[in-house]
């Protein structure tokens, strides 16, 4: 299961690369066409539009992995330990739930979108298709949300916190090594 995952993420983080590389690459070509040669492609500006999409979903997930998403912590981070993994799990518990209703919803437009066969104006291509990242990535945000759930409840159980330097911290503020 760990390699499966981390092959998973491996496959995340390069897709993410890969289409950020892609989007600064056809952006130059649209400006370039728009610009130089006078003439515009539709088709351009919806495949950015729709590589915007899965951009921002990839990269909310991958967010989450890194724990790198603003925090507002100042009140948080003055709790007693256990009490503050407490709260962050609670924090994390209710953005699991926010992102799977949204994966929820998601795939029912989705699956909305394919009954109906609702096509792309310039790409003609189903209108799921742009908009799958949204409730897929939503899943894997609350998939990952919960992940650290079960971290900031470990953490409070054992009373200590990891601070990176192989050495933890328990809830009285001493250094174990």
């Amino acid at each position: 299961m760990s390699l499966l995952i981390k092959i998973f993420n491996t496959i995340e983080e390069y897709a993410l690369g890969m289409t950020l590389l892609f989007l600064a690459i056809y952006s130059c070509v649209q400006v370039f066409t728009r610009y130089v040669l006078n003439i515009s492609f539709t088709s351009y500006e919806e495949l950015a539009r729709y590589s915007c999409i899965f951009i921002t979903f990839l990269g909310a997930s991958l967010g989450i992995k890194y724990s790198i998403h603003f925090a507002m912590t100042a009140i948080v981070e003055r709790l007693p330990l256990r009490l503050r993994e407490l709260t962050t799990a609670l924090v994390w518990l209710i953005g699991a739930l926010f992102f799977f209703v949204v994966a929820y919803y998601g795939f029912s437009q989705c699956l909305k979108d394919m009954k109906y066969g609702m096509i792309a104006p310039a790409l003609q291509i189903p209108m799921y298709i742009p908009f799958l990242p949204i409730p897929v990535f939503s899943f894997v945000m609350g998939c990952r949300s919960l992940l650290n759930i079960r971290n900031a409840l470990i953490r409070a159980i054992r009373g200590k916190v990891d601070d990176g330097t192989g050495s933890s911290n328990n809830i009285n503020g001493e250094g174990t090594a």
